[in-house]
C-alpha cells in the first residue's frame, strides 16, 4: 500500500501561493474535521504539558505533565485533582519534569505501572524509573518504588523516558545524551545515550548484551542522542524506537540488542548554530536509520496502529511531530507484517499543533498537543 508525503518543493510552492491555510473551525460540537478527512473530538483540555499517556482497561486515560502531575481524564473529562503519591523530587526545569508513563502487562490485576521522570540529586540529576500501584479509584499512587536510575548529569536536556514491554516481561527504557555528554552515548559503560533493558522490579536479565562485561549490564543499545519514541511491534517481533537529531538527522530505527546507531560519530544532522559535528553519515558497524527526517520533525510519542475502524493503518505507526522545520503534525510510517518500513504519510498538518504523545487502543487513537494550554483528542475517521 503506497503511502505519499508532501516533498518539500511542494511545500515551497505553498508557501510561494499564499503560505499555509488557516486551521480548520471546529463544529458546534467541538469536533473537529481535518483535510485528511479525520475527525477530531477534544476529551479533555487545559493540560499543561502534556508528556506521557495510558489507556486504562475501562478507558478511562492517565496523562503525565511535565510540571510534575498525574492527571486522570475519566468520561472524557480532565478530573481536577491530580493523582496524588508522586515523588517529591521531581525536577521541573527546562526539559526536565515528570515524563513516561507504562502500564504493566498485568495491569488488569495488580494494577502497577511505571513512571519516568528528571530527579532532583542536589548538584545533579537523572532520568529515573519508578514502580507504583494506582488505586482502584484511579486517584492515588501506592507502594512507589524506584526501580531506575540513570547516568548523573548536570544539565535539564534529553531524558529519553519512554518505556514498553517486550514478550519475556522486560522492560526497555529510552535515555537522553543529556545534551552536553554526547560523546558519551559511544561509551557502553555509561547510560547516556542508550536504551536500557531491565525486569520489572528493577533487576537486571542476564542475557543483556553486557551482562558478562564490555559495558553497563542494564545497556540494551547504545549510539542514541535523544530517544522519545518506542512501540514493539508484535506482527514482526520488531522493537521500534525513534531520536531526536540535532539541527536536522531526526531517526526512526529498529533496535537490535547491542547495536551501535552512531550518534555523535555518525549523524546526518548539524549543530544548532550550523557548525559541523562529523562529516560523516555512515561508517562500518554503526547502524543506518530506517527513517531519516532532515529537516527534523521533532518527533515524540509513538504507537502501533491497533484500532478497530482504521484497519487499513493496522500494524503502521504514529509518530507525533512537536515543533521542527517539517511539523506540526503526525506522521504515519507504513510497517509491513515482517517489518519492513515504507513510505510516510504526514496527517494533522492543517491543525497547525504540535503533538506530543499518540496511543492506539483497540478502540481508540488519542492524540496530546504539545503546549502550556493543551488539549487530548479522540481520532476517527470522519464519515
Amino acid at each position: 500500500m503506497i503511502r505519499t508525503s508532501l516533498t518539500a518543493a511542494s511545500v515551497s510552492l505553498l508557501a510561494a501561493c499564499g503560505g499555509q491555510a488557516a486551521a480548520p473551525d471546529a463544529a458546534a460540537d467541538g469536533t473537529i474535521t481535518t483535510r485528511d478527512g479525520l475527525k477530531l473530538t477534544p476529551v479533555a483540555e487545559g493540560l499543561e504539558f502534556p508528556w506521557g499517556m495510558a489507556a486504562l482497561p475501562n478507558g478511562d486515560l492517565l496523562v503525565t505533565e511535565r510540571e510534575g502531575r498525574l492527571r486522570l481524564i475519566s468520561n472524557n473529562a480532565l478530573v481536577e485533582a491530580p493523582v496524588i503519591g508522586l515523588p517529591d523530587d521531581i525536577l521541573v526545569e527546562r526539559q526536565g519534569g515528570l515524563l513516561g508513563i507504562a502500564l504493566d502487562p498485568d495491569f488488569e490485576t495488580n494494577r502497577k505501572l511505571y513512571l519516568s521522570y528528571a530527579k532532583d540529586m542536589g548538584e545533579t540529576n537523572t532520568t529515573a524509573v519508578i514502580s507504583a500501584t494506582l488505586s482502584t479509584s484511579a486517584s492515588s499512587l501506592n507502594d512507589v518504588t524506584e526501580i531506575f536510575l540513570g547516568e548523573p548529569r548536570e544539565t535539564a536536556f534529553h531524558y529519553g523516558s519512554r518505556m514498553g514491554f517486550l514478550p519475556d516481561g522486560s522492560m526497555i527504557i529510552t535515555l537522553g545524551d543529556g545534551y552536553r555528554y554526547m560523546q558519551d552515548a559511544q561509551d557502553p559503560d555509561l547510560l547516556h545515550g542508550k536504551i536500557a533493558r531491565i525486569m520489572p522490579d528493577g533487576s537486571l536479565p542476564s542475557d543483556n548484551p553486557f551482562a558478562n562485561g564490555g559495558g553497563n549490564p542494564a545497556v540494551w543499545s547504545y549510539g542514541h542522542r535523544n530517544v522519545q519514541g518506542l512501540a514493539y511491534h508484535e506482527a514482526s517481533g520488531i522493537l521500534f524506537a525513534h531520536e531526536h537529531g540535532p539541527k536536522g538527522g531526526d531517526e526512526l530505527n529498529i533496535i537490535e540488542p547491542g547495536n551501535n546507531y552512531g550518534w555523535p560519530t555518525i549523524t546526518y544532522g548539524i549543530n544548532y548554530d550550523g557548525s559541523i559535528i562529523t562529516d560523516e553519515t555512515e561508517a562500518p558497524g554503526l547502524e543506518q536509520p530506517a527513517v531519516k527526517w532532515v529537516p527534523s520533525i521533532a518527533p515524540s510519542g509513538m504507537a502501533v496502529v491497533v484500532t478497530e475502524g482504521f484497519e487499513d493503518w493496522s500494524g503502521d505507526l504514529l509518530i507525533g511531530a512537536m515543533d521542527g522545520p517539517q511539523g506540526q503534525k503526525l506522521v504515519r510510517v507504513d510497517v509491513g507484517a515482517d517489518g519492513s518500513v515504507g513510505e510516510t504519510q504526514d496527517l494533522l498538518g492543517d491543525m497547525q499543533i504540535g503533538y506530543r504523545d499518540v496511543i492506539s487502543t483497540p478502540d481508540a487513537i488519542y492524540v496530546a498537543t504539545n503546549g502550556l494550554d493543551a488539549t487530548v483528542y479522540r481520532v476517527e475517521k470522519a464519515e
